[in-house]
């Protein structure tokens, strides 16, 4: 069967289009200097709903603690050695106490705010972009059926490809569509209900031999003198 080559070509815009999208937005996330950020975070949680998403990826920017004002969006590590001790949440108030500078916090989609205050040189960076969703993508890709489908099935998928290209280029193996046919037909073309041609024979209906006489189909004349009727 072949596939129309408009649909081929759709197809192939389609897949390159998007897997250049994806490496733009997985640039992003190495390189967040890219759209004019420092850090990258993936949320996982929904307390900042609907603002930010669970799954989400922020770009943050690197912002003195001086700066921060109520209604700011900001990442702060929560003062842990743990690397995923992060919470982004917004700022609803800024407290001075003893020339120190502290911050309450508040999730978006919470009733209530962050339990304690949190003091300035644990920011981390303000809000400055934000992608959907693509944090579900990373975190996925980092578990073992994620390994294996984003990264060992494709590369196995390309390996196999040029392997087999290969083989069709030394003519080891028949073309892709010769082998569908042999597949799909494994007895050949077939003529009257599909019954198999046998070597050597035809489908038109045998000449008949013709007789000794150039009369053919007449009764061989008698030479004994008699006529040709038939004996009373």
């Amino acid at each position: 069967m072949n596939v129309p080559s408009s649909v081929k070509t759709g197809l192939t815009v389609l897949l390159g289009g998007g897997l250049l999208i994806l490496l733009l937005l997985v640039g992003i996330i190495a390189v967040p200097g890219l759209v004019g950020g420092d850090d990258t975070y993936i949320v996982t949680s929904g307390s900042m709903s609907p603002t930010i998403e669970s799954g989400d990826v922020i770009v943050t920017q690197d912002v003195s603690p001086d700066e921060i004002e109520t209604g700011d969006v900001v990442t702060f590590h929560d003062g842990s050695s743990d690397d995923s001790g992060y919470v982004t949440h917004r700022v609803v108030d800024v407290v001075e106490e003893d020339g120190e500078r502290y911050f309450e916090l508040k999730g978006d989609a919470n009733d209530n705010p962050d339990e304690g205050l949190v003091p300035a040189e644990y920011a981390q960076g303000e809000l400055h972009w934000h992608i959907p969703y693509l944090g579900h993508l990373l975190l996925f890709a980092r578990s073992s059926l994620g390994l294996f489908v984003l990264v060992i099935g494709p590369g196995l998928a390309l390996v196999a490809s040029g392997s087999w290209q290969l083989l069709r280029e030394f003519g080891y193996v028949d073309d892709g569509e010769a082998l569908l046919e042999s597949i799909l037909d494994p007895d050949g073309p077939t003529d009257d209900g599909g019954q198999p041609e046998l070597e050597g024979t035809t489908n038109e209906t045998p000449a008949l031999e013709p007789a000794a006489d150039e009369t053919a189909g007449h009764a061989p004349a008698l030479d004994d003198g008699t006529d040709s009727e038939a004996e009373r």
